[in-house]
């Protein structure tokens, strides 16, 4: 997973320590299958990994990594989620 910051990051005043504990957050986010986090039942992806490679399944995981770190990761706000070769996701995010 690639995390890239959005074009206009003028305002986006973080740390690099605080960049890579967002970019670990998002990943475990979107990484951790749903209600199997302790504490947390809410929190993971419901299809994780995507049942296939089709666009119907990679629109579904990326709406839902946008919600769930919408919910679970309130320093930033991740705009778009894409899917490169060989399934890299890139998740671009902006000052939330």
């Amino acid at each position: 997973m690639v995390i890239k910051y959005a074009e206009d990051n003028s305002n986006l005043s973080i740390t690099a320590t605080e960049q890579g504990s967002i970019a670990n957050s998002i990943g475990t986010i979107s990484s951790t299958p749903y209600e199997t986090a302790p504490f947390m039942r809410s929190m993971g992806i419901r299809n994780y990994p995507p049942e296939s490679n089709s666009e119907i399944a990679r629109n579904k995981y990326a709406a839902e990594v946008i919600t769930q770190c919408g919910i679970w990761e309130n320093r930033v706000k991740v705009t778009e989620v894409c899917f490169g070769e060989d399934n890299n996701v890139r998740v671009v995010i902006e000052n939330g």
